[in-house]
């Protein structure tokens, strides 16, 4: 039976993931760090930490350890999807509220996925593939999440590394999300000027991220790829998308 481990399954994306490879009959991992929404599976286990923290990082490292070789389970793969996205402008004038602020999306981008890798360093099966979701921002940053987008083009840059360091044992590849799942707080004029940024135009959903996934998961060819899952939202003219209605 393979094993995959998922960090930020409780919810949203990450079910969806968790849920996928439970159908396809693997035994998941599941990390999650406040909400698991993930229902009772006789293949699933649950792991909870909060991963901004390094203390409770190391803790979730020695419980994967231990369940790990308890069970003499290798893991066939690997899925960094925890996210923290929290806008700059909402943490207010304080300097010590800023270094918190960077200090938590490092941890949860950087610090955790590098600590998890170190971790299971021993346990990786024969063909076993990491995928580590990005962003697109991590190519072409927004001011207004400048430490998210710093600290996912960290996590990109680390496991472009980490395909270097594992080759020719474990594949490594990079998915770039765009807009793929509008929150419910979003607004219908919020959507549509998102959309109006890419080429296809339309909401994705998460089944175009689990694709991607699988695909990444099964390519044998590909490590140290950078795949964009944006609906083409990266190569827009986005000159004409900032300068719209505006004359000279």
């Amino acid at each position: 039976m393979k094993t995959i481990l998922i960090t930020g399954a409780g919810r949203r994306l990450g079910k969806d993931l968790a849920e996928y490879w439970l159908a396809q009959g693997w035994r998941v991992l599941a990390h999650y760090n406040t909400a698991n929404e993930l229902a009772s599976h006789e293949r699933l286990m649950s792991f909870q930490a909060d991963l901004s923290s390094a203390d409770s990082v190391l803790g979730l490292c020695e419980q994967l350890n231990d369940w790990l070789r308890a069970n003499v389970t290798q893991l066939d793969g690997l899925v960094h999807n925890a996210s923290c996205f929290v806008p700059d402008a909402v943490v207010g004038d304080r300097l010590r509220d800023h270094a918190e602020h960077v200090q938590k999306h490092l941890h949860v981008h950087v610090g955790a996925p590098y600590l998890l890798m170190e971790a299971l360093k021993e346990y990786w099966a024969n063909q076993a593939a990491v995928v580590a979701i990005s962003d697109i921002y991590s190519d072409i940053p927004n001011q207004r999440f400048a430490a998210y987008c710093a600290s996912k083009a960290g996590l990109q840059n680390l496991a472009l590394s980490q395909a270097q360091r594992l080759a020719g044992k474990v594949r490594v590849n990079v998915i770039q999300p765009g807009p793929v799942k509008f929150l419910p707080e979003h607004s219908e004029a919020y959507r549509q000027q998102v959309l109006s940024q890419s080429l296809i135009r339309e909401e994705l959903g998460y089944e175009a991220i689990i694709d991607a996934c699988v695909y990444l998961m099964n390519a044998r060819a590909l490590t140290g790829t950078v795949m964009r899952v944006d609906g083409g939202r990266f190569v827009t003219n986005r000159y004409d998308q900032t300068f719209v209605n505006q004359t000279s």
